[in-house]
């Protein structure tokens, strides 16, 4: 069973109480017992916690703020991106070489989840396509969350008029998920 770190856990909770504060209460109640017992201890950023704890609240927030089409997981991997990139991140948007910045954003990975690995490969100067592997438990909103957040990255890295497809996800079968990226530099 897939795990993620509580700094995921955390920071989408720190979100949703910076952003609407009156929301929390909605989501967490609409957890699953299972789910929930974990919102009622303390969450630690360096433990490991059940993936579907960090899913579970997406797909809430997504019911609750959006409209339940996970299109509110996309944006709220965008507005996650904007606060990271400012913040804890922002390093990383004064690289030059985009190259070289889409690798080490990706880098990070595994100190959020323990499954799967991912990869980024320019395909020309104006794609990206994403590919992660190793994750067959992936959940969707999961995967519209990073796609968001990395659209928005490469929006404040000066890439212009970004547009993000979803080309293959394991949680349909494929092999692998493919996120693609195009833009203008």
């Amino acid at each position: 069973m897939p795990k993620v770190k509580g700094v995921a856990i955390l920071g989408l909770i720190k979100f949703i109480k910076k952003n609407m504060q009156d929301v929390l209460p909605k989501v967490i109640s609409s957890l699953s017992p299972e789910t929930r017992k974990y919102m009622d201890e303390h969450i630690i950023l360096t433990e490991w916690y059940p993936y579907g704890l960090y899913t579970g609240l997406l797909h809430a927030l997504d019911k609750i703020v959006g409209k339940g089409d996970l299109s509110y997981c996309m944006e709220q991997g965008r507005l996650s991106a904007k606060h990271d990139l400012s913040t804890v991140y922002k390093i990383f948007i004064s690289f030059i070489n985009i190259e070289l910045l889409i690798k080490r954003v990706m880098s990070i990975w595994n100190s959020y989840y323990d499954t799967g690995t991912v990869e980024a490969e320019l395909v020309s100067q104006n794609e990206i396509v994403i590919i992660i592997k190793g994750f067959p438990d992936i959940d969707m909103a999961h995967v519209k969350n990073a796609q968001g957040w990395l659209e928005q990255f490469l929006s404040m890295c000066k890439v212009k008029n970004v547009q993000s497809t979803i080309v293959k996800c394991q949680c349909h079968g494929d092999p692998f998920t493919e996120l693609r990226f195009t833009g203008e530099r």
